[in-house]
């Protein structure tokens, strides 16, 4: 994997962790339609106003938010989101709205799809996807959250445990399954899976409920790979989203 190396530190990751945390026990009713707003062009072919930045910025560099290169593969290591900042920490977009239906209803056979916050958050976003629940309650749920996080402070979470590193997810991507000390504590049981990119991490989460019948950390290994390709890979995609 590419890099771009920049000091790290813990404020950015232990503000990520609790916000994130806090975000997969809240999310839990969901619509079918509620994608929430769409970010601006971020699927979109056409040229979104350019937005500023500072004086000296190379072309193409992931500080380069206009870019409209593919930076799959390339990870940043930005951690400090005051000095230097992270230029992707206050435009980080909504998630659903990269995930169509013929991914989301076709390929992970998710009924209900729904935004993680109302309105615009910056470091993160998610998208909660989940299964009709079955006669006895069952349920799967996925969640894909990006956040202006690397992937090496995120790694660092003191309550992580390692499952497996260095699992493939697509070309030049590879990723980390992990658990964190709740992930088994309740009837949901859950499994991560981590890996970089240019504006910090990417991430999805599988949760699955009451006697569905799946194992979380193989599900995470099978959806990650089909999800990956549909979320920000280029600086151009990353375009802040009224709330």
């Amino acid at each position: 994997m590419r890099t771009s190396a920049h000091g790290p530190t813990r404020r950015t990751t232990a503000v990520a962790s609790a916000v994130l945390a806090a975000a997969l026990v809240a999310v839990v009713g969901c619509s079918s339609s509620a994608d929430g707003p769409a970010p601006q062009a971020a699927s979109s072919s056409s040229n979104p106003a350019a937005l500023p930045t500072p004086a000296g910025t190379v072309p193409d560099s992931i500080e380069d938010i206009n870019s409209t290169k593919d930076m799959t593969g390339v990870v940043t290591t930005y951690s400090d989101h005051e000095n230097p900042k992270n230029p992707y920490f206050d435009i980080i977009p909504y998630v659903c709205p990269f995930l169509p239906d013929s991914l989301t209803r076709d390929k992970l056979k998710m009924t209900k799809k729904q935004t993680g916050f109302g309105g615009q958050h910056s470091l993160l976003q998610l998208c909660r996807m989940v299964t009709d629940t079955g006669p006895n309650y069952e349920s799967l749920s996925i969640t894909v959250a990006i956040q202006a996080t690397s992937f090496a402070d995120v790694s660092a979470i003191p309550d992580h445990t390692t499952i497996e590193t260095k699992v493939p997810i697509r070309s030049d991507v590879t990723g980390t399954v992990y658990k964190t000390r709740n992930d088994d504590r309740t009837s949901t049981k859950y499994c991560n899976i981590v890996w970089g990119t240019f504006y910090g991490s990417a991430s999805v989460t599988v949760g699955v409920s009451n006697g569905y019948r799946a194992e979380p950390c193989e599900k995470v290994r099978e959806y990650a790979p089909l999800i990956a390709p549909y979320l920000p890979s280029k600086p151009i995609q990353m375009r802040p989203t009224e709330g």
